[in-house]
Protein backbone atom coordinates (compact mmCIF):
# COMPACT_ATOMS: atom_id res chain seq x y z
CA UNK A 1 0.00 0.00 0.00
CA UNK A 2 1.84 3.07 -1.22
CA UNK A 3 0.73 6.55 -0.31
CA UNK A 4 2.30 9.91 -0.87
CA UNK A 5 5.16 10.43 1.59
CA UNK A 6 3.25 13.10 3.46
CA UNK A 7 -0.17 14.37 2.60
CA UNK A 8 -1.51 17.70 3.78
CA UNK A 9 -4.91 17.21 5.28
CA UNK A 10 -6.53 20.64 5.59
CA UNK A 11 -8.89 20.84 8.52
CA UNK A 12 -8.03 17.31 9.68
CA UNK A 13 -8.14 17.50 13.47
CA UNK A 14 -9.06 13.95 14.47
CA UNK A 15 -5.64 12.55 13.50
CA UNK A 16 -3.90 15.42 15.29
CA UNK A 17 -5.99 14.80 18.40
CA UNK A 18 -5.06 11.10 18.35
CA UNK A 19 -1.41 12.12 18.18
CA UNK A 20 -1.87 14.48 21.15
CA UNK A 21 -0.54 17.34 19.04
CA UNK A 22 -2.61 20.46 18.48
CA UNK A 23 -2.57 21.57 14.86
CA UNK A 24 -2.32 25.33 15.04
CA UNK A 25 -2.39 25.83 11.28
CA UNK A 26 -5.28 23.45 10.66
CA UNK A 27 -3.14 21.45 8.19
CA UNK A 28 -1.32 18.34 9.29
CA UNK A 29 1.24 16.32 7.37
CA UNK A 30 0.44 12.61 7.52
CA UNK A 31 2.15 9.50 6.17
CA UNK A 32 0.55 6.05 5.99
CA UNK A 33 3.22 3.34 6.32
CA UNK A 34 2.38 -0.22 5.27
CA UNK A 35 2.97 -2.64 8.15
CA UNK A 36 4.86 -5.91 7.71
CA UNK A 37 3.23 -9.31 7.71
CA UNK A 38 5.67 -10.59 10.38
CA UNK A 39 4.04 -10.46 13.79
CA UNK A 40 7.10 -9.37 15.85
CA UNK A 41 7.90 -6.37 13.65
CA UNK A 42 4.24 -5.35 13.34
CA UNK A 43 3.92 -5.49 17.15
CA UNK A 44 7.08 -3.40 17.50
CA UNK A 45 5.85 -0.78 14.99
CA UNK A 46 2.44 -0.50 16.67
CA UNK A 47 4.20 0.66 19.87
CA UNK A 48 6.19 3.48 18.24
CA UNK A 49 3.59 6.06 19.29
CA UNK A 50 5.00 5.85 22.85
CA UNK A 51 8.34 7.26 21.71
CA UNK A 52 7.23 10.82 21.02
CA UNK A 53 9.21 12.74 18.38
CA UNK A 54 11.61 10.57 16.36
CA UNK A 55 13.51 10.88 13.09
CA UNK A 56 11.95 8.58 10.47
CA UNK A 57 14.09 7.85 7.38
CA UNK A 58 13.00 5.74 4.42
CA UNK A 59 14.08 4.86 0.90
CA UNK A 60 11.40 4.82 -1.77
CA UNK A 61 10.68 6.42 -5.08
CA UNK A 62 9.77 10.07 -4.90
CA UNK A 63 6.12 10.39 -3.94
CA UNK A 64 6.01 7.05 -2.12
CA UNK A 65 5.98 6.17 1.56
CA UNK A 66 8.02 3.51 3.31
CA UNK A 67 6.73 -0.04 2.94
CA UNK A 68 7.55 -2.10 6.02
CA UNK A 69 5.85 -5.04 4.29
CA UNK A 70 9.09 -5.62 2.37
CA UNK A 71 11.18 -5.89 5.56
CA UNK A 72 12.98 -9.20 6.09
CA UNK A 73 14.91 -8.20 9.21
CA UNK A 74 15.98 -5.42 11.49
CA UNK A 75 18.58 -4.63 14.09
CA UNK A 76 19.19 -2.14 16.86
CA UNK A 77 21.91 0.46 17.06
CA UNK A 78 23.19 1.32 20.54
CA UNK A 79 26.39 3.33 20.45
CA UNK A 80 28.01 6.45 21.76
CA UNK A 81 29.23 8.79 19.03
CA UNK A 82 31.27 11.99 19.31
CA UNK A 83 28.08 14.05 19.21
CA UNK A 84 26.10 11.93 21.67
CA UNK A 85 24.16 8.72 22.13
CA UNK A 86 22.82 6.97 19.03
CA UNK A 87 19.74 4.77 19.52
CA UNK A 88 18.08 3.55 16.35
CA UNK A 89 16.43 0.71 14.45
CA UNK A 90 17.58 -0.27 10.94
CA UNK A 91 15.29 -2.22 8.59
CA UNK A 92 16.48 -4.50 5.75
CA UNK A 93 15.06 -6.32 2.73
CA UNK A 94 15.86 -9.95 1.85
CA UNK A 95 18.90 -8.89 -0.20
CA UNK A 96 20.40 -7.00 2.76
CA UNK A 97 19.63 -3.52 1.44
CA UNK A 98 18.55 -1.08 4.09
CA UNK A 99 15.15 0.52 3.44
CA UNK A 100 14.29 2.47 6.60
CA UNK A 101 15.65 3.78 9.89
CA UNK A 102 14.07 5.14 13.05
CA UNK A 103 16.31 7.34 15.24
CA UNK A 104 15.60 8.61 18.73
CA UNK A 105 16.15 12.33 19.20
CA UNK A 106 16.87 14.25 22.42
CA UNK A 107 13.10 14.95 22.55
CA UNK A 108 12.22 11.21 22.40
CA UNK A 109 11.14 9.15 25.39
CA UNK A 110 14.14 6.92 26.17
CA UNK A 111 12.34 5.01 28.94
CA UNK A 112 9.54 4.09 26.52
CA UNK A 113 12.28 2.96 24.10
CA UNK A 114 13.79 0.63 26.70
CA UNK A 115 10.36 -0.80 27.56
CA UNK A 116 9.53 -1.25 23.89
CA UNK A 117 12.75 -3.17 23.18
CA UNK A 118 12.26 -5.24 26.32
CA UNK A 119 8.74 -6.30 25.26
CA UNK A 120 9.56 -6.88 21.59
CA UNK A 121 13.30 -7.47 21.22
CA UNK A 122 15.25 -6.59 18.11
CA UNK A 123 15.89 -9.24 15.50
CA UNK A 124 19.66 -9.05 15.85
CA UNK A 125 22.22 -6.77 17.42
CA UNK A 126 24.15 -4.51 15.10
CA UNK A 127 27.06 -6.59 13.79
CA UNK A 128 30.65 -5.36 14.09
CA UNK A 129 31.44 -3.28 11.04
CA UNK A 130 34.78 -3.67 9.34
CA UNK A 131 36.13 -1.46 6.57
CA UNK A 132 34.57 -3.61 3.83
CA UNK A 133 31.12 -3.43 5.45
CA UNK A 134 31.36 0.34 5.97
CA UNK A 135 32.35 0.85 2.31
CA UNK A 136 29.53 -1.42 1.13
CA UNK A 137 27.03 0.43 3.34
CA UNK A 138 28.25 3.77 1.97
CA UNK A 139 27.85 2.55 -1.62
CA UNK A 140 24.41 1.08 -0.98
CA UNK A 141 23.26 4.21 0.83
CA UNK A 142 23.87 6.20 -2.36
CA UNK A 143 22.57 3.62 -4.87
CA UNK A 144 18.90 3.26 -5.65
CA UNK A 145 16.27 5.56 -4.26
CA UNK A 146 17.54 8.48 -2.16
CA UNK A 147 16.94 8.68 1.57
CA UNK A 148 14.04 10.85 2.70
CA UNK A 149 13.47 11.88 6.29
CA UNK A 150 11.10 13.66 8.62
CA UNK A 151 10.72 14.29 12.31
CA UNK A 152 7.46 12.51 13.12
CA UNK A 153 5.22 11.35 15.91
CA UNK A 154 3.50 8.02 15.30
CA UNK A 155 -0.21 8.00 16.07
CA UNK A 156 -1.73 5.36 18.33
CA UNK A 157 -4.13 3.20 16.34
CA UNK A 158 -7.76 2.85 17.26
CA UNK A 159 -8.01 -0.23 15.05
CA UNK A 160 -5.13 -2.59 15.87
CA UNK A 161 -6.05 -4.75 12.85
CA UNK A 162 -5.35 -2.13 10.17
CA UNK A 163 -2.45 -2.89 7.77
CA UNK A 164 -0.81 0.52 8.11
CA UNK A 165 0.69 2.91 10.64
CA UNK A 166 0.02 6.64 10.64
CA UNK A 167 2.85 9.13 11.21
CA UNK A 168 2.46 12.89 11.63
CA UNK A 169 5.28 15.24 10.68
CA UNK A 170 5.97 17.68 13.48
CA UNK A 171 7.83 20.97 13.43
CA UNK A 172 8.06 21.78 17.11
CA UNK A 173 11.06 20.05 18.63
CA UNK A 174 14.01 21.37 20.59
CA UNK A 175 16.89 23.12 18.83
CA UNK A 176 19.15 20.23 19.90
CA UNK A 177 16.71 17.69 18.47
CA UNK A 178 16.47 19.57 15.16
CA UNK A 179 20.27 19.86 14.95
CA UNK A 180 20.66 16.11 15.61
CA UNK A 181 18.09 15.29 12.90
CA UNK A 182 19.84 17.58 10.40
CA UNK A 183 23.24 15.98 11.21
CA UNK A 184 21.90 12.43 10.77
CA UNK A 185 20.27 13.35 7.46
CA UNK A 186 23.42 15.10 6.23
CA UNK A 187 25.41 11.91 6.87
CA UNK A 188 23.06 9.98 4.56
CA UNK A 189 22.50 12.75 1.98
CA UNK A 190 18.84 12.57 3.00
CA UNK A 191 16.29 15.24 2.25
CA UNK A 192 14.75 16.33 5.57
CA UNK A 193 11.14 17.43 5.36
CA UNK A 194 10.62 20.60 7.38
Amino acid sequence: MYKLPFRRAAGETRAAERCNDAAASGATLLQAIALPATAPLAALARRWHCLGPVLWLWRAASGHAADLGAIAGWNCIHRIEPDGICEALRFYRDDGREVARLYLLPDSDYLAWEQLLHCVPCGTAEPPRGLHQRLRDAAWSRAGHPWQGAVVRFCPGLDAGRPWLLAEAIAEISATGRRRAVDICAGLDAALLR
